[in-house]
């Protein structure tokens, strides 16, 4: 695929198969949130927790269902990976924190894409995680680290296709 052509193909897979992904396709995907521009250059201020441990994203899962009073909720969607961007924040509004976060989450996101691999941006898993302390604990961050956002990931037999993108977002020009 082209730059063009995986962007206008990337979108949000929500079911995904019992393919496991592999360490070179989790390499890639890495490579690719490494690629990602952070700001001032920053990189050790963002972290990634590489999680395909069942009980881990099990109990991601249950605090989802606990945050919704959903008991069919499944936050991750079943993805057998989950790749979580944290980042040092000075606060809840650290804009340069959260959109280092989601940039590197866009840049895996299309490596997701070229590769064929299903990925979902997921927040309310994130917010999950936040809200429940033995989940942080678990997760081993550095200190001072939050996370912000995190890919859901795996194999899918929904297809991408390159699709018309219709214009969505308000725009004004100043001339």
């Amino acid at each position: 695929m082209n730059t063009l052509d995986t962007l206008y193909s990337r979108r949000s897979i929500r079911s995904y198969n019992n393919e496991k992904v592999s360490d070179e396709e989790v390499k890639e995907i890495l490579k690719a949130a490494n690629a990602a521009p952070v700001g001032m250059g920053k990189y050790e201020d963002v972290h990634l927790t590489v999680i395909t441990s069942d009980k881990v994203l099990d109990a991601i899962r249950q605090a989802g269902v606990a945050m919704t009073h959903n008991p069919d909720s499944n936050i991750l969607y079943g993805a057998p990976l989950f790749v979580l961007v944290s980042a040092k924040t000075n606060g809840t509004n650290d804009n340069v924190a959260h959109s280092n976060a989601a940039i590197i989450v866009q840049n895996m996101a299309l490596a997701c894409t070229e590769l064929n691999l299903g990925c979902c941006h997921i927040w309310g898993g994130v917010m999950a995680i936040n809200s429940n302390p033995d989940i942080l604990a678990s997760l081993n961050l550095p200190e001072g680290f939050t996370p912000c956002c995190g890919l859901a990931i795996g194999h899918t037999d929904t297809p991408y296709s390159v699709r018309d993108i219709p214009e969505r977002i308000a725009t004004n020009i100043i001339d």
